[in-house]
């Protein structure tokens, strides 16, 4: 079934507007790495010692944060302390992937198709210690450095997705979405701690739309909830704005009108 989008755009502004707002964000919202590790994560950071200072925003301490913060400023105070040692015996630190080699004369249809099983990924279960956020069903990370999963690069991926009929991994993500709002009340940057403190531009409701041509307007009942916890985070603050004002993600104009920003609620 493939519903018309006039339609499901009235039915889903219908839905948002008459059933009332849900309370936001269930889980406890984690600590960065540089929350937890300071001064240590600052002390290696500032020693550039990877060439890319995600890399070791994405590791994973071998202990807990107080156990390994007390490690170090015993350590740092002996002689010859080598903090690149100290790093590599108490970090997993993520390393380089292997680039993927298609095929030769493969179409780029199959290229493509064989792309998908390579940047799947599972994290039902993380480390508690390192910045991955778990996410319920498998998912698909642009790959490289970025090991993690996008928010708004992600409807991309599902319109490709849904071109090669993988209807099930569609589902799979804007379930992960849903779970997010659930949890944190917002879908982050990324499924990292350090990306909880902003979004990306707000596709849930696109997401969803494309998950309707597939199995109809269940899928707008079916995410309802979600669809209006992340109106109201986007939306958050604007009764109470005057003209010229802005709050977090909302600036009221001088003639009434509203507009949404980008904001970060740790600048």
């Amino acid at each position: 079934m493939r519903p018309c989008p006039c339609l499901a755009g009235l039915l889903l502004s219908s839905l948002l507007f008459s059933v009332p707002a849900l309370a936001q964000g269930t889980a406890p919202m984690p600590q960065t790495s540089d929350q937890q590790w300071q001064p240590l994560f600052q002390q290696v950071q500032g020693a550039h010692l990877f060439k890319d200072q995600k890399t070791f925003a994405d590791a994973v301490p071998h202990q807990p944060s107080a156990a390994l913060l007390t490690q170090w400023q015993r350590a740092r105070t002996e002689p010859g302390f080598d903090l690149a040692a100290f790093v590599t015996e108490h970090f997993a630190v993520p390393g380089d992937t292997q680039p993927y080699v298609p095929p030769a004369g493969e179409t780029l249809r199959a290229h493509i198709e064989g792309l998908w099983p390579v940047l799947t990924r599972t994290t039902e279960t993380v480390d508690p210690n390192g910045s991955l956020l778990p996410l319920p069903r498998p998912y698909v990370v642009p790959g490289g450095r970025f090991r993690e999963v996008y928010y708004w690069d992600s409807y991309f991926t599902l319109l490709g997705l849904a071109s090669s009929g993988r209807w099930q991994q569609v589902r799979d993500m804007v379930d992960n979405f849903a779970f997010q709002l659930d949890s944190y009340g917002h879908i982050p940057n990324g499924n990292r701690s350090y990306y909880l403190s902003r979004s990306q531009p707000p596709f849930f409701s696109l997401m969803v739309d494309l998950l309707a041509t597939h199995e109809g307007d269940d899928a707008y009942r079916r995410y309802l909830p979600q669809l209006r916890i992340e109106h109201a985070f986007w939306m958050r603050g604007a009764e109470t704005l005057a003209a010229g004002e802005a709050r977090e993600r909302v600036v009221r104009l001088a003639d009434g009108q509203l507009l949404n920003r980008y904001w970060d609620d740790r600048a």
